[in-house]
């Protein structure tokens, strides 16, 4: 199993992985979000999941957290037993939460 180091603490490596909606979201995104997601996903690689624009989410998506970046919203699920981090949506706010 891989480790990160960190401010003297090991964290676990993960992988990210997006749904079938959630890469079609990504595919129609441009490319300077898709840059701005992708170091969203750099941080998730690195199992840092403790970020004041990250929520757990409740109702339909309960069990699942997202990620606030300006107008869009990440809703991910971390599966640590695999250490996968599967995104499952990538939408503005009002896509979210409908």
């Amino acid at each position: 199993m891989a480790k990160g180091v960190d401010g003297g603490r090991f964290r676990q490596v993960f992988e990210v992985r997006l749904t079938p909606q959630a890469e079609r979201a990504y595919a129609h995104l441009d490319s300077v979000t898709q840059h701005r997601i992708d170091r969203v996903f750099a941080k998730f690689e690195q199992g840092n999941f403790r970020h004041r624009n990250i929520r757990a989410l409740h109702g339909r998506y309960a069990g699942s957290l997202r990620y606030h970046l300006s107008k869009w919203r990440i809703v991910f699920r971390i599966d640590y037993a695999h250490h996968v981090v599967w995104i499952e949506a990538i939408t503005t706010r009002g896509g979210t939460y409908r």
